[in-house]
């Protein structure tokens, strides 16, 4: 009798003592929680209004050189060839124009999107590791693009490892030897 009560004991013990340990994983579409945001749909209107007057700037571009290539060819056969050679200039000038401006244009609708989203990205993350935190996840898994969207640094150890699909490497040839994500818990 006395065997039976020590075993259950024991065994007490040691399910209580694993679920100490427990883990508890979460999952979010963070797409979806970010498109119920108010300030991602004020940044897309920034967005899309920059895009249209950035669109209407090589647009009026496209229209000058179409306009002087039309003219050039109406009348190339009584221009001189000086008169010819300018005109092709003034042409490759256009052109040379418009693919500056399309570059400047992409470049600064990157920078703009950046500008406008990085914020947004940021008071997500924030609402996803505040929430995590709260109800004690270890990891939450982002079902929509990146694998992960927080994950619990005190409870991650070396033991944890994703194999990329059709990989040959072996986790003990990337084990870590000390736990470097302690630093950041």
């Amino acid at each position: 009798m006395k065997t039976i009560l020590k075993l259950t004991l024991v065994a007490t013990l040691l399910v209580a003592g694993s679920s100490a340990y427990a883990q508890k994983f979460g999952y979010i579409k963070m797409d979806d929680l970010i498109s119920l945001m108010p300030e991602n749909d004020s940044a897309m209107v920034k967005l899309q209004a920059l895009q249209k007057e950035l669109s209407e700037q090589l647009e009026a571009v496209q229209v000058e050189f179409n306009t002087k290539a039309l003219d050039y060819q109406k009348n190339a056969a009584t221009l001189s060839d000086a008169v010819k050679e300018l005109r092709q200039k003034e042409l490759d000038g256009v052109q040379q124009r418009y693919q500056e401006l399309s570059q400047l244009a992409t470049q600064q609708f990157q920078k703009a999107q950046m500008d406008l989203f990085d914020p947004v990205l940021k008071k997500a993350q924030a609402a996803i590791d505040k929430v995590s935190k709260e109800n004690s996840f270890t990891l939450v898994f982002n079902t929509a693009n990146e694998p992960l969207a927080y994950y619990n640094a005190a409870t991650v150890t070396d033991r944890y490892w994703f194999k990329p699909d059709g990989s040959n490497v072996v986790y003990s040839e990337i084990q870590f030897k000390e736990n470097y994500f302690d630093s950041l818990a």
